[in-house]
Formats: C-alpha cells, structure tokens, sequence
C-alpha cells in the first residue's frame, strides 16, 4: 500500500485581499518538502469532492453553514471574522478540503492507503460549531472525524494536535463526546487564548480533552514527552479505531506567529511515534491534516521529515533535553485527569 495526498489546485485560490500569513504558497512548500522524500512517488493523490452541506452540519450549526456559503459565495473578497478571510475561491476551497478530507480518512480507514495526509486550505481547527476563527472556516479535522463516527466507520477516534495554536474549534466540537479523544500541545498564553490544564471536557467525557498549555521556548523534547508519557498511554487505554493529527507546523523554531523550538526533525520524530502507535492500536489507521505553519522552508523541511518518518524511514534525530516549565505542566495535566483515566500510568519515566 502506498500514501494518499490529497491536494488540489483550487486551495490556492484561497486568497487574501492583499498579504495573510495564511497564503497559498504554503501547499507548494510542503509539496516540495513531499517530493524530496520521494512520498509523492507512487502516492494515490484522490481527487477532492465537495463536502455535503449535511456533512459540514455534523459539526457545524445549520445557521452557521448557510451564513458562511452565502458569503462564499458573493464571488468577493471579505472577511468572516477579523483573521479570516474569504474570496471568490473560497467556497470551493473551503468545501474541496472538508470532503476531501472525509474521503481520504475513510480511504485510509478502509486501508486502500497505508496513510494519509490532507494538504489543504483553509485550515480548521479553530473553527467551531456556530463561528469561524483564526484563519479557518471548517473544521476539516474535526468534519472527518465525524464522518467515521457518524457512519459507524469508527467506534472512537482520537485527535493529536500539535499545532503551537490550541485547536479550540476542535475541542468545543466533541467537548462532550466521550467517543474522541482530544489532546492539544500549544504555546500559551498565546491566541486564541483557550486550552488551559482544567480544560478536560464535559460532564459525560471527563478526560477525553486534554491540554498541555507550554510556555514559550518548549523544545523537541517537551513535545516527544508529551506523547511518550500521555498520549501513548492514553491512547492505548482508549483504543482508538483511527488516529486523526491537525498538523500544523508553527510552533517551529523558524515560525513568524509562534514562539516555540521545534526543529523539523521533530516534526518527523512526532509523525513516528504516532505511526507506531496507530500499527500498534488501529491497524495502522491514521490522517493527517494540514492547520498553520506560514515560514516555507521549515513548512518544506518539516513536511519531508514527516513523511519520511510516516513510510517507515530512519526516524530523524532531534533534541532529547526538556524544559523546566513545560515538565511542570505535564506534571499538572496528569494530576488533573488521571482520576478519569485509573489504572493508566501517566509518568515522564516512560520517555
């Protein structure tokens, strides 16, 4: 089995009345960081469709929907909110991700693919159930997770997002679900200002959301403990049926709008450990979805140390150390949700 790409050139037409962080030069990065690890060689690249309004809406609130379509669909440039923009190529982009995303984790979930990656634009993750925010329009992420949930696909699906912005639509979508498991690593306080230890989830879910707040300057190492030491064991008592990870790549050393130190063979080093948990837990079932990450050399570089790590080449090696603040934090989000999760030993011993 080979990797399924999703990309098409309508996500470029996406486009800013004047200069966005978000702009469309970012998919040709990460193509080209996919071409030099030789993953679009062989790859099954499916061709986008548009998402069905009933499909957005299993997210999305209905008035919600049909209030962003129509304004997709002026054929002008505006704005949804103060950071998210639209075009005349909105609409179509902005559908194009969601169903295409739908589409290739079932793919991936029907095992016609060995793994997947959704290179689209807009992103997601911070776009909630009745609003658009922070770039985003729909919720790609969470539209796909969904889909497998909604058509009985998947019995539990869980969610890893290391993008250095808390993936707070994503949250708010499945507060309450104790079928997903939702766990973000970001920079705070940073925008959009949410993602706090204490954040857990809801009355029925307590523990499934799980947030690890890291202050400015985390490094390789903070990140890999975070999955060594929590999601791993996490994941493996929840049992997941597929993996989904928001990708985004600005909390990279190089990144304008973050301020974290990730190197880009951590970003490989990460995609790893969650293959290997995927093998290990769902069959090898795991998507991937692109959210920020706006310097495009370390979009390239970090997009080929990805996929290299994601078809089972030499994990890269990258920092080990970790931070004195960033260690306090997972001491504190184990210390809050370990009562929902007994019998899980959640320990820094583990990395």
């Amino acid at each position: 089995m080979t990797a399924g790409i999703l990309y098409s050139p309508a996500f470029l037409d996406h486009t800013a009345d004047g200069y966005h962080p978000e702009r469309p030069e970012r998919l040709p990065a990460v193509l080209r960081g996919l071409e030099a690890s030789g993953a679009l060689g062989g790859a099954l690249r499916p061709q986008p469709r548009e998402a069905l309004q009933a499909e957005i809406e299993l997210v999305h609130e209905h008035p919600y929907v049909e209030k962003t379509l129509r304004a997709l669909g002026s054929g002008r440039h505006g704005n949804l909110d103060s950071d998210t923009f639209y075009s005349p190529g909105s609409r179509a982009a902005a559908l194009l991700a969601a169903g295409g995303g739908i589409d290739l984790a079932h793919h991936v979930h029907r095992r016609e693919v060995e793994w997947g990656w959704a290179i689209v634009r807009p992103p997601g993750h911070h776009a909630s159930a009745g609003s658009a925010a922070g770039f985003c329009i729909f919720n790609n992420v969470a539209v796909a997770a969904a889909s497998l949930l909604a058509d009985g696909s998947a019995r539990r699906v869980a969610i890893f997002d290391w993008d250095v912005h808390h993936g707070n639509g994503t949250q708010n979508q499945f507060w309450d679900s104790a079928d997903v498991l939702f766990v973000s690593v970001h920079q705070w306080p940073h925008y959009p200002g949410s993602g706090l230890v204490n954040e857990i989830g809801g009355p029925t879910a307590k523990g499934r959301c799980v947030n690890f707040p890291f202050p400015g300057g985390a490094v390789d190492g903070d990140y890999l403990s975070v999955i060594d030491s929590v999601f791993a064991p996490l994941a493996r008592a929840f049992a997941p049926d597929h993996i989904l990870v928001s990708a985004g790549f600005d909390a990279h050393e190089r990144d304008p709008l973050g301020g974290m130190q990730l190197t880009s063979a951590c970003y490989g080093a990460m995609a790893a450990r969650l293959r290997a948990l995927a093998e290990e837990l769902c069959g090898g079932r795991i998507t991937l979805f692109l959210e920020g990450g706006y310097d495009l050399q370390a979009l390239s570089e970090s997009a080929e140390s990805v996929a290299r790590a994601m078809a089972g080449g030499r994990v890269p090696e990258c920092r080990s150390d970790t931070t004195r603040g960033c260690v306090a934090v997972i001491g504190a989000v184990a210390r809050a949700i370990g009562p929902f999760w007994p019998g899980v030993q959640l320990s820094l011993d583990a990395r």
